[in-house]
């Protein structure tokens, strides 16, 4: 039998617009606001799907990394033919068997959503509660001990890892989205995601998606109805979601790490001139 998967990866380094590319797709299939607490409903994180019932605990890492790629593959099924979007953090290198945890058969795509490094820091110091200094030291640890691990979240990977193991090694076909471009441009930028994802829709459509989802209408809703996959109480996930706020809010010494640590992926994506 020849598997097909359904799985549309959404994948991203932390902080970089994932939660925000998942919201405007949900807002875009459903034609209404985003169900901000509700964007798990299809499946959106690379957890095992639980239909499977297996303890990954009882498991080796790469037992555990066969089944969870045999989950996404054949879990989720959406009874509409559409893609099972799923977000993940986890880079695009080998686990413990020898292949990437997020790989997976034919019929699988992945959007691969990157962001300035220089506004990442300061979006993932909030998020951690740490100093903007350790959020760069984070960001630049290039690697573990041993393969991953494929009963947690991969976290020691470096932003300029994480990205180019996507951009350069992933084997499913993958679409490059800037969180620059989004904000510059988001109604050509959610066509191109709906497009590339096979969803069928008009420019109305889009347009009305990309208004739902302004930043400052999340943050709103964000305040009155709660957000589950916030960092902690009293800590906002949509904080402020400008491309160039890193201007004020870093220190030059810090961006003189970042720019230093991650130069070369930057500017091939643009970020560097």
């Amino acid at each position: 039998m020849n598997l097909v998967s359904r799985t549309a990866w959404l994948a991203s380094y932390p902080k970089s617009g994932n939660t925000w590319v998942r919201a405007q797709l949900d807002a875009l299939e459903s034609g209404d606001q985003p169900d901000l607490n509700g964007l798990m409903r299809f499946g959106t994180h690379d957890r095992m799907d639980t239909d499977l019932a297996f303890p990954l605990g009882d498991l080796s890492d790469a037992e555990a990394a066969g089944i969870l790629r045999l989950s996404w593959a054949i879990g989720g099924d959406r009874h509409d033919g559409a893609y099972v979007r799923r977000k993940t953090h986890r880079p695009w290198l080998d686990a413990a068997d020898g292949y990437p945890i997020p790989w997976q058969p034919t019929g699988a795509k992945a959007l691969c959503i990157v962001r300035d490094p220089r506004a990442v820091v300061a979006s993932w110091a909030h998020h951690l509660d740490v100093s903007l200094a350790q959020a760069a030291q984070i960001m630049s640890e290039t690697g573990t001990t041993g393969p991953i691990n494929a009963h947690g979240e991969e976290g020691n990977n470096s932003w300029s890892t994480h990205v180019t193991s996507w951009l350069d090694d992933c084997t499913l076909p993958i679409l490059l989205v800037r969180y620059e471009d989004m904000i510059a441009s988001p109604e050509v930028e959610l066509a191109r995601m709906a497009d590339f994802l096979s969803i069928d829709v008009t420019s109305e459509q889009v347009s009305d998606a990309t208004r739902s989802c302004e930043f400052s209408s999340l943050a709103a809703r964000e305040i009155f109805e709660g957000f589950s996959e916030a960092a902690g109480q009293g800590k906002a996930f949509f904080r402020r979601g400008e491309a160039d706020s890193w201007k004020w809010e870093v220190p030059t010494d810090v961006l003189d790490r970042i720019c230093h640590d991650h130069g070369t992926v930057m500017e091939r994506l643009g970020y560097l001139t």
